[in-house]
């Protein structure tokens, strides 16, 4: 893991989407850092039941991968901005959808129930599932699957994103805006980071909201920042203990809660 103390090493993350602060709670959890070993060979468990779709992915990912290395594969389960969709044989080649193209930037697993489909620079990612046809065969035409009012909105952002990043192979600042939160859940993860190390909540204050801390009696000479650690952490905790589920759960994005 980072070092909590270097904020450099958090900073890629200020421009990050929630899935992919999501996947940095979840490669800090030690069930999925041993179900991950499992599935690359590297541990002697012998529990073989494990499956990444107990996570909402659908393939384990690396969990010594931070961001912006790793590419989490959330499956529409967890994740409501997965856009479903049905492929075809192109006739207008203007107005087809061409993976290959893409290159690294995208990445692709075949499923039972079709083929799944990332397309990420490591901080800002759109999903595609794709339930019938391939994108295996060269370039298609997709058939968009949208329905109803209120639970077609989500999907619908993700098809203007892949709209806007097939015309311009970039992702828009105006679709990808940055997290009006992300600098709180960066300061989050520092704080599990150092919580885990196994320093006082002092010392996670000084480092982390104010140098006042460090005053022989800081609990009770600045009792509002005593107060702001024990929140930072008790949210750290939270959301080490299964709460970074909510970030992918955007529909309720705009009243996220944090105790």
């Amino acid at each position: 893991m980072a070092d909590w103390r270097d904020a450099a090493e958090y900073a890629p993350l200020l421009e990050a989407d929630r899935s992919i602060f999501a996947w940095e709670w979840l490669r800090r959890d030690p069930c999925y850092r041993a179900a991950a070993e499992l599935a690359r060979g590297d541990s002697r468990s012998p529990d073989k039941d494990l499956r990444p779709e107990q996570w909402g992915l659908h393939v384990f990912e690396p969990h010594n991968l931070a961001a912006p290395c790793a590419r989490p594969m959330w499956s529409s389960q967890v994740h409501d901005l997965v856009l479903a969709a049905a492929a075809e044989p192109a006739d207008d080649p203007a107005d087809a959808f061409d993976l290959p193209r893409l290159g690294s930037l995208a990445k692709l697993i075949e499923g039972e129930a079709g083929e799944h489909v990332l397309i990420s620079d490591g901080l800002r990612a759109t999903r595609l599932d794709v339930r019938a046809g391939t994108l295996t065969r060269g370039p298609v035409r997709l058939l968009y699957r949208l329905s109803g009012m209120r639970s077609a909105e989500k999907p619908l952002l993700t098809l203007r994103r892949l709209i806007w990043f097939c015309r311009s192979t970039c992702f828009s600042a105006a679709l990808h805006h940055v997290d009006t939160r992300a600098h709180r859940f960066v300061l989050m993860l520092r704080a599990y980071d150092a919580i885990r190390s196994g320093v006082t909540q002092r010392e996670i204050a000084s480092a982390l909201l104010s140098k006042e801390a460090e005053e022989g009696r800081w609990r009770v000479q600045a009792p509002t920042l005593r107060s702001r650690a024990q929140r930072l952490v008790k949210a750290a905790r939270f959301m080490a203990e299964g709460g970074y589920s909510s970030l992918l759960a955007s529909r309720s994005a705009g009243s996220f809660m944090l105790p």
